[in-house]
């Protein structure tokens, strides 16, 4: 937990809420005359909480949450209302975004982490179903619930402007309203009515044979194409509910769920890490190549064998480790990759899997981590720049925040999962998004099948089946 709040014991709700709103006025006391723009943290330990069963029973401000996919670490984390905001809905460089964070995170308390994120493409404005998300949109939040084996920390933001004016006031009062307690979920949703794929299994096709052409021609090595699944709904489909049964299907991916407002939310479980940096120490990792898992010992055995050994799946696999070798080589004193891939095995899907860890050198910071990384040919292609021409040609949809990065940013360190296996939900429909790596080899038939795996997670979580 945070040392923040190292010295106060743990405590059940509703005593926690005075607890806290005596640290916010301790906080204020003692910080809150140094810089009048500063973002101020006041922090209590609480007995162990789930931060989606407290996010479950709030409405009408942002919210989100998110979780490791470390077993050893089992982070959660929620986050509701904005005690700061960074918004850009024209494109953007990362050099903005981050130098926008870090001028606040620089001067502000210790512990503050702006959480977010950005659009697969930075250099393209948003339709409509993504205009709420921005091009990058990162917030500190006015609660912020971190929750790991031990316990809960809660965490009040504020400017010491808004303590002085008497604005928090209104919030404050609503702390010791707000449920803390264990939530019974519901065990089904409305049906769906109704499922349309774009591009269809023609365009797919097409597609893929567009990429198969590129690859004879010599100016494309790989290509990722994405298909978007829309399912309209007879009722009301509950972010903050999908993403507890994703959760449960899905243990070993991080999570994530964003809500800018009440009418939509990205949700996600992806198996799948960028980067994460802490001080100078960086790791990230190559995913590519995937097989199915089954129930059978002898038979998954068999099936990651079969993906070990795949010339396909390894050269796939091999762009990926290269496309991030060359991407933070110049970035790092010293890089550490290993030479064979392992097996990352999943819920009900296996992939290739490549560790890198590396130490950065000192003027490496996170947006040029970010311009290197992203898009990985894991998510794009190789060569990257042809690759992304010919997806912005060939798909007749928005990726918005799918495929992007997304996570959070402290003054010292900083983690980004790759938004992948994730849906764009509202009140009646799920707009899924899966993709697959095309290389010399591939057939539209076995890509599209292995679209349908990845997306199956979700599937089971709405039909039960």
């Amino acid at each position: 937990m945070s040392h923040i709040a190292a010295n106060l014991d743990m405590c059940p709700w509703p005593e926690a809420a005075a607890r806290l709103r005596s640290e916010v006025e301790r906080v204020w006391a003692e910080e809150g005359g140094h810089a009048p723009g500063r973002i101020l943290r006041a922090s209590v330990l609480m007995e162990r909480v789930s931060p989606l069963d407290w996010l479950s029973d709030i409405s009408g401000e942002l919210r989100f949450y998110g979780s490791t996919r470390d077993r050893n670490m089992a982070l959660e984390i929620g986050g509701v209302g904005v005690a700061d905001e960074a918004v850009w809905h024209e494109p953007v460089a990362y050099e903005a975004v981050f130098k926008r964070l870090h001028a606040t995170l620089d001067t502000s308390s210790n512990g503050l982490r702006y959480y977010g994120g950005f659009r697969f493409d930075a250099h393209s404005e948003p339709d409509d179903d993504w205009r709420s998300f921005g091009v990058s949109r990162f917030v500190i939040p006015r609660l912020e619930l971190r929750t790991g084996p031990m316990g809960s920390q809660l965490s009040f933001h504020f400017k010491p402007d808004e303590a002085a004016s008497g604005a928090l006031t209104p919030f404050m009062d609503r702390l010791a309203d707000m449920s803390f307690a264990e939530r019974t979920w519901e065990d089904t949703f409305p049906p769906p009515r109704s499922r349309s794929d774009t591009p269809d299994e023609a365009g797919w096709t097409a597609n893929v044979e567009v990429a198969l052409q590129d690859f004879d021609a010599g100016s494309l090595e790989k290509i990722v194409l994405a298909r978007k699944a829309l399912f309209e709904f007879e009722g009301h489909l509950d972010p903050v509910t999908l993403l507890h049964r994703l959760k449960s299907a899905t243990p070993e991916c991080f999570h994530f769920c964003y809500m800018p407002s009440e009418a939509i939310a990205f949700v996600g479980a992806s198996p799948e890490r960028l980067y994460r940096r802490e001080q100078r120490e960086i790791e990230t990792e190559a995913v590519a190549g995937t097989r199915m898992r089954s129930k059978d010992d002898a038979e998954d055995e068999r099936l990651g064998a079969e993906l070990l050994a795949s010339d396909k799946d390894q050269r796939e696999h091999a762009f990926v480790t290269n496309g991030i070798r060359d991407a933070l080589a110049p970035l790092c004193e010293a890089l550490d990759i290993k030479d064979q891939p392992s097996l990352l095995k999943l819920a009900r899907g296996q992939h290739l899997y490549t560790p890198v860890k590396g130490t950065l050198r000192e003027e490496a910071g996170d947006a040029a981590i970010l311009g290197a990384l992203h898009p990985t040919p894991a998510l794009g292609g190789s060569p990257t720049d042809r690759a992304l021409a010919r997806i912005s040609e060939l798909e007749p949809f928005d990726r918005g925040w799918y495929a992007a990065p997304v996570g959070w940013v402290s003054r010292d360190s900083a983690e980004f999962a790759v938004a992948i296996r994730s849906g764009l939900v509202q009140p009646q429909r799920l707009a899924l998004f899966s993709g697959a790596g095309i290389v010399k080899g591939s057939t539209p038939e076995s890509e599209w099948e292995e679209i349908e795996l990845k997306i199956r997670d979700f599937i089971k979580v709405l039909t039960g089946s």
